[in-house]
């Protein structure tokens, strides 16, 4: 006869699973600054306790030196600008790394909504994307001071749409239409970095899940672990790379300009402890052999010009032997002297798509030609190379998720809507955000395919890519691809062993 047991009377729980929560401030144990050119380096010791808490954060504030323009954080990656490198360290064995963190990190943070943009990511991060509908359009401009003369205005229908961070657009100057909004939207006070109040900067916060994929899905046991956790950073060269200012550069101070705070730069480290008196022990004791599997990330780019582009470019990304899940590919412009990213809405941290152009005799207008495949064990991931722009979204969201961008963000098709309206625009710059130099057209382009195909061969994995009509940029283009592949890692007697799944 079975027992059936009561579900009507409650009964006392056999264990107590209160949590608390411990939370300390660590200073960094080794800190070196980076130059206009050269990295940086910062390390964290993590101390042996409790379970870490995968939302742990890193408290980062940048520190302008003296007479420098007032600047921001580029909006598509916040203060992940500042992170070249991230590695998680157990003992001397590499458990997470990525390179190039911060471009990785402009994919993902383009993948949150815009609500969440304007709430909250632009208070902790500094991340704001987010759009709106413009009920206004520009009708006329003065040339020599770029305010707006004139403007006309619908209570109900939207001209165009563009950035929004909850303030309204500025007034334009102009004592004829004082009353009218003008052709600026300004950032929010609390994010402007100013060299006349460098007490008053603003201090953003990392996820520790955004830097590391292993702690995004696993709590580490600290007090299980008998060897050094470590995070080491390597900040990225202070050389147009972690601000966009609002106006070109003071006479001299190009590089070095925005560095490190020391004194807000803190890792807030979260500690789980049950409050059972031998809870902890005796999860230890029943389980002397713990295993992990999670996803890190490979990166493989090389240096690419547009005539390299337009004829098309087949790149071996390598990950032979390796279980890959995924490719994510992007095209970011280098920087030269002609080509600052100081000056771009959105600083270093841009896609670039390739670009409408006009078809002649009959001045339609045509999307120039895009063949996207990926060939690893003697096959093709598509039998047909990707040429339609929507289809290679689509796939990103089959593979990574939604992306949070309109058309025009994305590929520069559609209509055009972005305003011209600027963002933290000023006499010097322009940043319009229609602007096809420093605006926001086709400038968050990625590409998404999940591998389908098994473990990967002795040949790698190559990528296939043809862009026409790339900008003929003297400094050329870097070619990325972040290949996801899966890793394991084991945690027996206090001590960790991490292989290749």
């Amino acid at each position: 006869m079975s027992v059936v047991p009561d579900l009507l009377r409650l009964k006392e729980i056999p264990s107590n699973l209160e949590q608390n929560i411990e939370t300390d401030l660590l200073e960094p144990s080794t800190f070196q600054e980076a130059t206009p050119t050269t990295t940086g380096f910062v390390r964290f010791d993590l101390q042996k306790k409790g379970w870490l808490h995968s939302h742990s954060k890193l408290f980062v504030s940048l520190s302008p030196n003296d007479n420098q323009p007032m600047s921001i954080v580029p909006p598509s990656v916040g203060i992940g600008s500042v992170i070249e490198r991230a590695v998680l360290k157990v003992g001397n064995a590499v458990l997470n790394e990525i390179s190039d963190w911060s471009h990785l990190h402009q994919v993902k943070s383009a993948q949150i909504n815009n609500e969440t943009q304007i709430a909250r990511e632009q208070y902790t991060t500094g991340r704001c994307m987010g759009m709106e509908y413009i009920y206004r359009k520009l009708a006329d401009a003065d040339a020599a001071t770029r305010f707006v003369r004139r403007t006309d205005q619908s209570k109900t229908d939207a001209f165009t749409y563009g950035m929004s961070n909850g303030r309204d657009y500025d007034y334009d100057g102009n004592a004829a239409t004082q009353q009218q909004e003008g052709s600026n939207l300004l950032p929010q006070p609390f994010s402007q970095i100013q060299a006349a109040l460098p007490t008053e900067s603003p201090v953003y916060s990392i996820d520790l899940s955004d830097l590391f994929p292993f702690l995004a899905t696993h709590s580490l046991p600290l007090y299980m672990i008998d060897q050094q956790m470590s995070i080491e950073l390597h900040w990225s060269p202070t050389l147009d790379r972690r601000v966009i200012l609002n106006e070109a550069r003071h006479a001299g101070a190009e590089g070095g300009v925005y560095k490190i705070d020391r004194k807000e730069l803190k890792f807030c480290a979260d500690y789980i402890f049950y409050t059972d008196s031998d809870l902890m022990a005796r999860y230890a004791a029943e389980n002397p052999r713990i295993e992990f599997a999670f996803p890190d990330y490979r990166l493989s780019k090389q240096t690419v010009s547009s005539g390299d582009l337009g004829i098309g470019i087949v790149s071996n990304l390598g990950m032979a032997n390796r279980l890959c899940s995924r490719v994510i590919t992007m095209v970011n412009p280098n920087e030269s002297p002609g080509n600052t990213f100081d000056l771009d809405i959105q600083g270093a941290y841009v896609s670039r798509c390739p670009p409408r152009e006009l078809a002649a005799p009959s001045a339609n207008d045509y999307s120039p030609a895009v063949e996207y495949n990926i060939r690893y064990n003697d096959r093709f991931e598509f039998p047909v190379s990707i040429k339609n722009k929507a289809r290679l979204f689509s796939h990103f969201a089959q593979s990574e998720g939604v992306l949070f961008v309109t058309r025009d963000q994305y590929s520069e098709d559609g209509d055009a809507g972005f305003t011209p309206f600027e963002f933290m625009g000023s006499l010097a710059i322009d940043r319009s955000q229609n602007s096809g130099n420093n605006g926001l057209r086709g400038r968050q382009y990625y590409i998404g395919t999940r591998l389908t195909n098994g473990r990967v061969g002795v040949r790698g994995i190559e990528l296939h890519y043809k862009a026409a009509g790339m900008p003929n940029l003297a400094s050329g283009y870097t070619l990325r691809s972040y290949i996801e592949y899966s890793r394991l890692a084991q945690l027996e007697n206090g001590l960790f062993t991490i292989m290749n799944a």
